[in-house]
């Protein structure tokens, strides 16, 4: 069976006192969602595990410590599992999200050891039992567990036990899952943040000189618009983004380059030494940093207008347009030659409204999973999501969706439900991977992060979570492009549509 069989992996031989807290955890997180008494009476199983911890650590040389008669113990619960309302897990049909109802032990600032390894245990066993993309990890999450019980009882001050919570809720790889501090916990101030004078684009894996903050020292610095930044300090500019990206809450590799790369030229010192390449040579430039405020500067005000697009195409920001203006908005666009939804900004749920001008029947554009409580670590599939109505007056111009990394969650939603309609295409880059409903998780210290708890998959049964939606035309911007402005994005599109 699945879930016993991680819960009763160990190794052969003697086992160490890391293994054997996280065999407690597997089997303490087992009994938790499993056995009737646990998951249905009021005993208070954190202070189980608690008192339980130091025996496990003392059990350290015993390698039988889940003997033939547990194993078969265990499998039976498995096979006779709570089918009561759980205790501390609950679906909540109103705003469709599982919920957890766990203490959070507010007043910790830091939690001492037993308490920072109960976080660790409950959160795993979170995952392990609900989250519906599990299975896409780059790593076996039973590994992580293990990992990370010795991170967890190491930690020595709360800005340390911040960062191994921010390293823990990486490792799921998911977009939506960003970590909360208490206000009265937030530490500013330990590391300055000092920046260079000018700031960039990242562009294939390099940073782009895309602007300057203040002319002078960038002079003074010997920095150009244009130029191209290919290492900091003797690294890579990919080494750098895989170094920090155990710290970043993204489902891809492009979501997690665009959280990182405003930080990759940020730090604590004032002095650091750029790789450039600048008309085709490789030079070395030391660089300056100082406090933002140093430069004065002051950026342009962000351009009303709408974007630039033939007069026989329509162009929509999905980021302004409300479910009251769609009417308006189809009705003058209904003679032109395509119109083009900009996705790249979160929308105001109007896809349904807009999908009712676009199709000329109900179409499916993407199926959804939740967690199965009888059965935790199983998911029930639900049926096949349909938008647009019945319309013989239906809009039949060419449609373009714009998509790229910020596209996430219900945007990505709105990019396959738009998809459908019957002339219509995804032009852009990778989106963010991350789409379906957050559930919430506490840590001791009233810490709370939140992970997708719903699976969303294309119609064809492709998962939406990490991949992101699928894209008919890639198009991603040039150093040029940037440099000139140039939105390559937006351009494919009306080239497209010019077809």
């Amino acid at each position: 069976m699945v879930v016993t069989a991680n819960v009763m992996s160990q190794s052969v031989g003697a086992i160490t006192p890391n293994q054997s807290i996280a065999t407690l955890g597997r089997v303490w997180g087992l009994l938790k969602y499993y056995h009737p008494r646990v998951a249905t009476e009021k005993l208070d199983w954190d202070q189980v595990l608690i008192i339980t911890l130091p025996k496990a650590e003392q059990s350290h040389n015993d390698s039988t410590m889940l003997t033939l008669p547990l194993r078969q113990r265990l499998n039976y619960i498995v096979a006779n599992q709570n089918q009561q309302t759980d205790r501390y897990v609950h679906w909540n049909p109103l705003r469709n999200r599982l919920e957890f109802s766990e203490q959070n032990y507010e007043q910790m600032a830091l939690p001492d050891q037993s308490y920072r390894l109960l976080g660790l245990i409950r959160y795993w066993n979170a995952i392990q039992y609900f989250h519906p993309a599990k299975y896409l990890l780059d790593r076996d999450w039973k590994t992580v567990l293990t990992d990370f019980v010795p991170k967890f009882r190491e930690t020595t001050d709360t800005l340390a036990y911040q960062l191994v919570l921010r390293k823990l809720i990486g490792t799921i790889e998911d977009g939506h899952a960003t970590l909360e501090i208490p206000a009265k916990y937030r530490l500013a101030g330990l590391t300055p943040a000092l920046l260079p004078p000018f700031y960039t684009h990242i562009v294939s894996d390099t940073l782009l000189v895309a602007g300057l903050y203040n002319d002078s020292l960038c002079q003074l610095n010997g920095i150009r618009r244009g130029d191209r930044i290919v290492g900091i300090d003797g690294k890579t500019v990919s080494q750098l983004i895989d170094e920090r990206s155990a710290y970043a809450s993204a489902s891809n590799r492009s979501a997690k380059v665009q959280q990182l790369s405003p930080y990759l030229l940020t730090g604590s010192s004032a002095d650091v030494r750029l790789q450039v390449v600048r008309a085709g040579q490789r030079v070395e430039v030391p660089v300056k940093r100082y406090p933002f405020e140093t430069f004065g500067y002051r950026p342009a005000e962000a351009a009303s207008s709408p974007k630039v697009v033939p007069a026989t195409i329509g162009y929509v920001d999905m980021g302004q347009l409300r479910v009251g203006d769609v009417k308006k908005l189809m009705n003058k666009y209904r003679d032109y030659k395509g119109i083009i939804f900009d996705v790249r900004t979160y929308p105001r749920g109007t896809f349904q409204r807009l999908s009712s001008y676009l199709n000329p029947h109900p179409t499916g554009f993407a199926r959804y999973t939740k967690p199965d409580l009888s059965f935790p670590g199983g998911f029930k599939s639900g049926p096949v999501q349909y938008t647009g109505q019945d319309n013989t007056d239906y809009y039949k111009g060419k449609v373009a969706i714009l998509c790229n990394s910020y596209t996430q969650s219900a945007a990505e939603s709105t990019c396959m439900a738009l998809r459908t309609a019957p002339n219509a295409k995804i032009i852009g880059s990778q989106s963010a991977g991350a789409n379906g409903d957050v559930s919430y998780v506490n840590f001791p210290g009233g810490y709370e992060t939140r992970f997708t708890g719903t699976g969303v998959y294309t119609v064809d049964g492709k998962p939406v979570q990490r991949n992101g939606v699928p894209i008919d035309i890639e198009a991603k911007p040039s150093c040029a492009d940037v440099l000139s402005g140039t939105d390559r994005t937006l351009q494919t599109a009306i080239e497209w549509i010019s077809q």
